[in-house]
This record gives structure tokens, sequence and C-alpha cells, in this order.
């Protein structure tokens, strides 16, 4: 069982994570719902969640009048994953009302249509709402398919960390990823949770 210091780090990991998964902030994702900007901020906030309602609106009635355009379908599922990054910081409820409607559409396109890019996002959408069957599930079988994608490394780490408590295999994919990584920014935040998981690995012993 880890102490007080390590579960700190992890939490830290995991935020480091989430933030590159879905653009949220760490409070965004552990405490949704909490407000944690100036009035500057939250207005532009509360402009954003507007433009991603309506787009969602927009899209919904889109898909309703024809239900077999698959790029509306794409379209609407991708409108609530980053919505949620929004929501997450103004209501909890809405939120995961937001990853399970995203989770509920990227299903139905795979169905018909495999594409790694929405089963990463379903998995990522997964992880955060929860849900570890489906997650690990979908990372499983993206990593079968795609060994060397960066994401798909990053993202199952996050998973065996969270929700495995298992710093030494996402350590593994970590380092994995790591060289396989072309964005500068990604590049450092991993290089950041791998200090940190090593920096558990250390306190463990």
């Amino acid at each position: 069982m880890r102490n007080k210091n390590q579960k700190i780090i992890v939490v830290i990991i995991i935020a480091l994570l989430c933030v590159a998964l879905i653009g949220s902030s760490f409070v965004a994702i552990f405490h949704p719902g909490m407000d944690t900007s100036e009035d500057d901020g939250q207005r532009a906030l509360t402009n954003e969640y507007n433009q991603w309602k309506q787009t969602v609106d927009i899209l919904k009635q889109k898909s309703a009048e024809n239900p077999d355009d698959l790029q509306t379908k794409i379209d609407l599922g991708n409108a609530y994953y980053l919505k949620s990054r929004v929501t997450a910081q103004l209501n909890i409820n809405e939120y995961r009302e937001d990853l399970k409607k995203a989770i509920e559409i990227y299903q139905d396109i795979l169905q018909t249509k495999e594409d790694s890019d929405i089963q990463l996002k379903m998995a990522n959408a997964a992880f955060l709402l929860g849900d570890t069957g489906l997650a690990e599930e979908a990372y499983e079988d993206l990593l079968q398919k795609e060994p060397e994608n960066p994401e798909v490394l990053f993202g199952y780490g996050m998973y065996l960390l969270y929700f495995k408590d298992d710093y030494e295999q996402a350590l593994m994919y970590w380092r994995k990823a790591l060289p396989l990584v072309e964005d500068e920014d990604f590049r450092q935040n991993l290089q950041d949770m791998i200090s940190q998981a090593e920096e558990i690995g250390k306190n463990a012993k």
C-alpha cells in the first residue's frame, strides 16, 4: 500500500495524463464543478460551453435528419468528447453524461467502421468515466493493432497506474512510448511522468 506522499505523486501523474487525453485541468478532472478561475476566465469558460452546446445541438439535429451520415456521427461523438473538457469544470453530472454520449456514439460507429482514432477516444473517455472494463478492452485491442502508437501506450500506462496500481507496467509502456513521440510538449509531459513514476518505485522499496 502506498504512503500519503506516493499517492500524491500518483495524482500528479494522472493529472498530467488527463491534460494530454482531453485538454482538461487537474481540478477539472478530479473535482468537476469546482470554480478555478477569475471572473474573466469564468466568462470565457461559459462562452466556450455555450459554443459547444450549440455545436452538439446542431449536430444532433443533423444526425436525426440523416441517421446514416457517418461523418455527422463522428463529428457529434467528437463534440461530446470535447465538450466534456468544459463541463468537467462546470457540472459533474453533465460532464459524465457527455462522456457517456461520446462512448455510445463511438461504439455505434465502430460497429460499422474500424477506426483506431475513434477507438482510442472511446478508451480515453471510458477511462475518465471510470468504465474500467471498456477502457481495458479497448486499450489492449489497440495495442495489438498498433503496438508502437505512443498515444495508445500513453493511455494504457495511465490505466495501469490509476486502476491497477501498477507503476512498473506503466513505466514500461511510457518508456517505450517516449522515443516514438514527436510533439515536444507531449514528450516533456511524458518524461515528467516517467520521472514521477520512477520516484514512486524508489519510495516503494
